[in-house]
Protein backbone atom coordinates (compact mmCIF):
# COMPACT_ATOMS: atom_id res chain seq x y z
CA UNK A 1 0.00 0.00 0.00
CA UNK A 2 1.57 3.46 -0.87
CA UNK A 3 1.72 6.26 1.17
CA UNK A 4 -0.73 8.28 -1.15
CA UNK A 5 -3.39 5.61 -0.84
CA UNK A 6 -3.06 5.50 2.96
CA UNK A 7 -3.61 9.42 2.56
CA UNK A 8 -7.32 9.10 1.76
CA UNK A 9 -8.47 6.54 3.44
CA UNK A 10 -10.50 6.27 6.53
CA UNK A 11 -12.60 3.82 8.36
CA UNK A 12 -16.33 3.96 6.75
CA UNK A 13 -17.76 1.91 9.99
CA UNK A 14 -21.20 3.22 11.78
CA UNK A 15 -19.11 3.83 14.81
CA UNK A 16 -16.92 6.02 13.25
CA UNK A 17 -16.82 9.82 12.27
CA UNK A 18 -14.22 8.99 9.29
CA UNK A 19 -12.40 12.45 10.21
CA UNK A 20 -9.33 10.54 11.40
CA UNK A 21 -6.57 9.02 9.75
CA UNK A 22 -5.53 5.41 10.14
CA UNK A 23 -2.24 5.09 12.23
CA UNK A 24 -0.02 2.97 10.60
CA UNK A 25 1.93 0.05 12.32
CA UNK A 26 4.07 -1.56 10.10
CA UNK A 27 5.39 -4.99 10.18
CA UNK A 28 7.34 -5.10 6.78
CA UNK A 29 7.67 -1.66 4.58
CA UNK A 30 9.64 -2.00 1.13
CA UNK A 31 11.07 1.59 -0.36
CA UNK A 32 11.60 1.06 -4.20
CA UNK A 33 14.15 3.44 -5.86
CA UNK A 34 13.20 6.55 -7.38
CA UNK A 35 12.73 6.25 -11.32
CA UNK A 36 15.87 8.38 -12.66
CA UNK A 37 14.28 8.37 -15.82
CA UNK A 38 14.41 12.09 -17.27
CA UNK A 39 11.56 11.63 -19.25
CA UNK A 40 9.54 10.86 -16.87
CA UNK A 41 10.42 14.09 -14.36
CA UNK A 42 8.29 16.19 -15.98
CA UNK A 43 5.26 14.42 -15.41
CA UNK A 44 6.06 13.55 -11.73
CA UNK A 45 6.39 17.16 -11.13
CA UNK A 46 3.33 17.66 -12.71
CA UNK A 47 1.42 15.08 -10.89
CA UNK A 48 3.02 16.10 -7.16
CA UNK A 49 1.86 19.93 -8.22
CA UNK A 50 -1.69 18.97 -9.14
CA UNK A 51 -2.35 16.55 -5.89
CA UNK A 52 -0.37 18.63 -3.09
CA UNK A 53 -3.37 20.96 -2.48
CA UNK A 54 -5.65 17.92 -1.67
CA UNK A 55 -2.94 16.10 0.35
CA UNK A 56 -4.00 15.81 4.14
CA UNK A 57 -0.15 16.43 5.47
CA UNK A 58 -0.45 15.53 8.78
CA UNK A 59 -1.66 12.28 7.93
CA UNK A 60 0.81 11.96 4.93
CA UNK A 61 3.49 13.19 8.08
CA UNK A 62 2.63 10.82 10.58
CA UNK A 63 2.47 7.58 7.67
CA UNK A 64 5.50 8.53 6.59
CA UNK A 65 7.28 8.99 10.60
CA UNK A 66 5.70 5.48 11.28
CA UNK A 67 7.21 3.57 8.44
CA UNK A 68 10.93 5.35 9.19
CA UNK A 69 10.77 8.17 6.85
CA UNK A 70 11.60 11.19 8.77
CA UNK A 71 12.59 13.32 5.81
CA UNK A 72 9.54 15.73 5.17
CA UNK A 73 9.09 19.32 6.05
CA UNK A 74 6.46 19.64 8.91
CA UNK A 75 5.05 22.09 6.60
CA UNK A 76 5.27 22.93 3.03
CA UNK A 77 5.80 26.72 2.07
CA UNK A 78 5.19 28.55 -0.98
CA UNK A 79 9.08 28.00 -1.96
CA UNK A 80 8.84 23.98 -1.64
CA UNK A 81 5.71 23.90 -3.64
CA UNK A 82 7.78 25.33 -6.38
CA UNK A 83 10.93 23.61 -5.47
CA UNK A 84 11.81 20.70 -8.12
CA UNK A 85 13.61 19.15 -6.33
CA UNK A 86 11.38 18.66 -3.23
CA UNK A 87 8.36 17.63 -5.56
CA UNK A 88 10.46 14.72 -6.93
CA UNK A 89 11.83 13.39 -3.83
CA UNK A 90 7.42 13.86 -2.50
CA UNK A 91 6.85 11.65 -5.34
CA UNK A 92 9.16 9.39 -4.35
CA UNK A 93 7.87 9.39 -0.62
CA UNK A 94 3.96 8.88 -2.04
CA UNK A 95 4.37 6.21 -4.80
CA UNK A 96 7.69 4.50 -4.16
CA UNK A 97 7.11 3.86 0.02
CA UNK A 98 5.31 0.65 0.38
CA UNK A 99 3.70 -0.75 3.60
CA UNK A 100 3.83 -4.46 2.66
CA UNK A 101 2.57 -5.76 5.67
CA UNK A 102 1.03 -4.19 8.68
CA UNK A 103 -1.97 -2.75 10.40
CA UNK A 104 -3.81 0.10 9.81
CA UNK A 105 -5.79 1.55 13.26
CA UNK A 106 -8.73 4.16 13.34
CA UNK A 107 -7.59 6.12 16.14
CA UNK A 108 -11.13 7.20 16.67
CA UNK A 109 -12.50 3.40 17.91
CA UNK A 110 -9.53 1.33 17.71
CA UNK A 111 -11.00 -0.41 14.72
CA UNK A 112 -7.96 -2.63 13.13
CA UNK A 113 -7.49 -3.20 9.71
CA UNK A 114 -4.89 -5.95 8.36
CA UNK A 115 -2.50 -4.98 5.27
CA UNK A 116 -1.26 -8.38 3.67
CA UNK A 117 1.36 -8.09 0.79
CA UNK A 118 0.35 -4.44 0.36
CA UNK A 119 -3.34 -4.83 0.14
CA UNK A 120 -5.55 -3.17 2.89
CA UNK A 121 -8.46 -5.43 3.77
CA UNK A 122 -11.03 -2.83 4.70
CA UNK A 123 -14.01 -5.17 4.89
CA UNK A 124 -16.96 -4.57 7.58
CA UNK A 125 -18.70 -7.08 9.25
CA UNK A 126 -22.71 -6.20 8.79
CA UNK A 127 -22.92 -4.89 12.11
CA UNK A 128 -20.45 -2.42 11.33
CA UNK A 129 -22.71 -0.97 8.67
CA UNK A 130 -24.56 2.17 9.21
Amino acid sequence: MRLLTHNVLRNNSATSTGAKSLKITPIEVRVDEPNLDSSTREREITFVKSLLPSLDWETLLSGAKAMGLDSLPPVVTPELARDEGFLLALYHVLMDCHLVNGMLTCEETGREFPVTDGIVNMMLEESECR
